[in-house]
């Protein structure tokens, strides 16, 4: 492909990346990845649109607890109002487009207040309070934009578009898949956020294939999870699907001994992880005694913002070993992303190379065809 190539010769070439058979399945496109056009293209045919998980419910359990962020474009707000409702809102002063809240997480103890001009707006949106304005001001027209939300299996996703079509019905096999593991149950554990240099769709294929586990990560996860074990399984129409295996009595992430009581679980179940990306971008690990996983939001071309951590079923480790285990299993987590970071940051520098070209993709690698397919639905159709 020729260099600066534009919106249309792009989307030419995802598509026909992705009408590729399986057996001939090869990597994205590279310049998929440097576009700056092609980004604009995806904030509005994607992160307008879509679901994107900002988070697990318990940790909106209270009213006023609140987490902000970014979705697309949009900076937005999402809380348990004081009715118990949870609520994806604006994030921007309908006044003079001030930015409300500027700390990522928190609990609101009275109302949402604009550091601006003060003016003043219930947990619900509704603004009730804005000095000296005129009598023919009526602060009850006034409110701040709601979102669509929907809660699936504990996690929290926030859609921009008012007519976006559920998410769950799109997950049924996956959520058949992980019935057993009992995932609204699981207890969060730590979050964090950070920027990390390379393209979101990057970071999305790397976490859901297990392929370069035995190079990459040889001394950590592979002992535990190698990839000979590594399972690339057929997905779902707003999901891709792969199964790691686990060795018996061995672990990557902790020296605690810890054991799930999960009595609805196999023995398949336990001797297992189940990989996947909910699309576009939430990206997760799950197993008997925890999770692992991703929330990802384009932050320019080369770079992305992750909101990530773990939970934990309830019982996997006494509760005065709690904050032990998460330190240890968050140190774990920092370890093997550290592994990953040079790699993925290196595939996003070289993407603008005269000789950087797609290349065959392994059976292990199947996650990333489904994730190369599902963006060209929502891409090329909206062409």
């Amino acid at each position: 492909m020729q260099p600066n190539a534009s919106l249309e010769q792009l989307l030419d070439a995802l598509a026909r990346n992705a009408a590729l058979p399986d057996e001939l399945a090869e990597a994205t496109p590279p310049q998929i990845y440097t576009s700056p056009e092609f980004l604009e293209y995806e904030l509005d045919q994607i992160f307008n649109h879509e679901w994107f998980c900002v988070g697990r419910e318990d940790e909106f359990a209270e009213p006023g607890d609140y987490r902000t962020m970014k979705v697309g474009r949009d900076p937005i707000i999402i809380l348990r109002d004081r009715d118990g409702v949870l609520r994806a809102m604006s994030n921007i002063c309908r006044h003079r487009m001030t930015t409300l809240l500027d700390q990522p997480s928190g609990t609101i103890k009275g109302r949402i207040t604009c550091p601006y001009h003060a003016w003043t707006y219930n947990l619900d949106g509704q603004l009730i309070g804005a000095a000296h304005m005129r009598d023919n001001f009526d602060k009850k027209k006034v409110c701040l934009p709601q979102f669509n939300i929907e809660v699936w299996n504990g996690w929290v996703y926030v859609s921009l578009d008012p007519d976006a079509r559920p998410l769950a019905p799109r997950l049924k096999g996956l959520s058949e898949r992980l019935a057993n593991f009992r995932l609204p149950e699981y207890e969060t554990l730590f979050r964090l956020e950070e920027i990390w240099d390379t393209n979101w769709k990057i970071l999305a294929q790397n976490f859901t294939e297990g392929y370069h586990l035995f190079v990459a990560h040889a001394d950590t996860i592979e002992p535990a999870m190698p990839t000979r074990l590594a399972n690339a399984m057929h997905g779902g129409e707003g999901y891709s699907l792969y199964e790691q295996g686990r060795i018996p009595g061995t672990s990557y992430e902790s020296t605690l001994a810890m054991e799930s009581d999960n009595p609805d679980l196999t023995d398949e179940d336990r001797g297992k992880a189940v990989l996947t990306c909910i699309f576009p971008c939430h990206v997760m690990s799950v197993s008997a005694e925890r999770t692992f996983w991703l929330s990802l939001q384009p932050h320019g071309v080369d770079k992305v913002k992750v909101l990530w951590g773990a939970d934990i079923y309830p019982g996997t480790v006494p509760d005065d070993a709690l904050d032990a285990y998460a330190k240890e299993l968050h140190k774990g987590f920092d370890r093997i992303n550290d592994e990953d970071k040079p790699i993925i940051g290196s595939i996003a520098q070289n993407a603008s190379a005269l000789a950087a070209e797609p290349g065959r993709l392994s059976p292990k690698e199947r996650t990333i065809w489904d994730f190369q397919k599902y963006l060209a639905r929502t891409l090329c159709k909206a062409d």
